[in-house]
């Protein structure tokens, strides 16, 4: 029988905030509605995510989509950025603030951990650790909050709070959970031994729950506030990164590559990577959200951004870069193109990433002359950002006949995805999915929903001629690399 239904999903980003409202008949949109993610910034820069603003903002927003909707609302899908959260307690009362998911409060913590223990944790939990991971939030809370010795207190992140106003329920998804350092990752359970090296509670960690596996009913007060009647369940999607995946309908043996801002690397996996060469190459495992699978993900601090800076540094137009990358991408179509005359431009504008993840690495850019032109200096940052993808996509050993999946930004520049083929020399898919991490969210609170075909907007295969005019670069490119990771102190793998 056909479902004449509807779902709410509430896909919380960084910058924005999206609530999507769903037919459970065919996966359609009906609604949506966005507002930016509130935050709080101190005088220093630090940032806190505005929870409170955020729940009356998202009560807001899902009443107007249920009063709208031609079908009654009946489940709710929750996804989200991982590693932030709060602590709570039995009363019902938010005791700390929620730190972003970037914040790097903790990271003095890092250096308290010996060789020994950073190996035995990576053997655990499958990370290596970083200040970006849940553990070093919650202990820099439980050292900044009157909560150590406390027994009614409990971690939640930033859905699964939502889950907890909306339902009553404290649940902890697994896919969040194994970006906290604490999850073991082999068993899919709490560690004891991780949460004891990391120096936090481990009775604070709620109960585990699969992707997909509903967290609770909305309570009838909330559906009163809401304007919605009957049993509302709400589902934790997960983290953005495995929820967008899902969505794509990846299998084993394919490699999703995000851009934006940052890039990052995902593949699927029967069994985590827990050996020596995985963590040296700081490759982060991760429970994905079919339940059955794993994810081994690594990201690179620059990809989009270095056209940002390229803009502000030589105080160039939009327009003129716009003209000047469909310029490169003319004439690197051509037979005679070569790059002998490509400045090397290394992207670490905001640190490396793997193999030699270090936040304190800088750029590089040379063969700098005063009559460069704006489309070569286009060609120099865009090979430059493929270049440092190409060592990261390595340490994955990656089969020679995969397909390369790329969303976000990039799927609109064909120089930028000629130049991913060309060099990974494989095939490169541009999927022309905007609302990956919705739909993928739909798709886990139901499962059973018909999945949507995985638009193909194109196809780059590797080109012969320019596979070898970029080896050639490439050898260049990194002996360029190796000499200043040397400089700063980096002994590069």
């Amino acid at each position: 029988m056909p479902d004449y239904n509807a779902a709410l999903v509430i896909d919380i980003g960084t910058t924005n905030c999206k609530v999507s409202c769903y037919s459970c008949h065919d996966a359609s949109v009906l609604d949506v509605r966005k507002f930016p993610t509130p935050k709080f910034v101190s005088e220093r820069g630090e940032v806190d995510f505005d929870f409170e603003a955020l729940w009356q903002a998202l009560l807001c927003v899902m009443a107007e989509l249920a009063a709208t909707s031609p079908y009654p609302v009946t489940n709710i899908s929750i996804a989200s950025f991982g590693e932030s959260g709060v602590f709570i307690d039995d009363a019902g009362n938010i005791l700390t603030p929620m730190l972003a998911w970037y914040d790097r409060r903790g990271e003095a913590y890092l250096g308290t951990l010996s060789p020994a223990e950073n190996r035995r944790l990576y053997e655990i939990t499958g990370l290596p650790p970083h200040s970006n991971y849940s553990a070093f939030k919650i202990r820099w809370l439980l050292d900044n909050y009157p909560l150590r010795g406390r027994k009614d207190i409990c971690w939640l992140h930033m859905p699964e709070v939502l889950l907890w106003r909306l339902t009553g329920q404290r649940k902890t998804d697994i896919t969040l959970a194994s970006r906290t350092l604490c999850l073991d990752v082999s068993s899919k359970n709490w560690s004891r031994e991780a949460a004891s090296i990391l120096g936090v509670p481990f009775e604070a960690f709620a109960p585990l729950i699969r992707a997909g596996e509903p967290g609770g009913q909305v309570t009838s007060a909330i559906c009163s506030q809401l304007g919605i009647e009957g049993d509302i369940s709400v589902t934790l999607a997960g983290h953005d990164h495995m929820v967008g995946a899902r969505a794509l309908q990846m299998k084993p043996g394919e490699v999703l590559n995000s851009t934006g801002t940052t890039e990052g690397i995902l593949v699927l996996r029967a069994q985590p990577a827990l050996g020596e060469l995985a963590e040296r190459d700081d490759l982060a495992n991760g429970c994905y959200s079919d339940g059955e699978l794993y994810t081994l993900f690594a990201s690179l601090p620059v990809g989009g951004y270095a056209l940002e800076w390229l803009r502000k540094t030589f105080r160039l137009t939009e327009e003129e870069i716009d003209t000047a990358l469909k310029q490169a991408w003319e004439r690197y179509q051509q037979s005679s193109w070569s790059a002998d005359s490509v400045p090397v431009f290394i992207p670490h504008l905001r640190g490396s990433g793997s193999p030699n993840k270090n936040r304190h690495t800088r750029g590089l850019l040379f063969g700098l002359t005063d009559s460069l032109p704006v489309i070569t200096l286009v060609e120099s940052v865009f090979i430059g950002l493929v270049m440092e993808l190409a060592q990261c996509y390595e340490c994955f050993c990656v089969p020679t006949n995969s397909t390369v999946k790329v969303i976000g930004p990039a799927v609109n520049n064909p120089f930028w995805l000629q130049l991913k083929a060309d060099t990974l020399q494989c095939t490169v898919e541009a999927i022309a999915f905007d609302e990956s991490v919705s739909v993928g969210a739909l798709l886990i609170a139901r499962p059973e929903l018909y999945l949507p075909t995985v638009p193909v907007a194109a196809r780059y295969m590797p080109d012969a001629t320019r596979v070898s005019q970029l080896k050639i670069y490439r050898q260049q490119w990194n002996e360029f690399c190796r000499f200043k990771l040397l400089q700063e102190g980096i002994s590069p793998d």
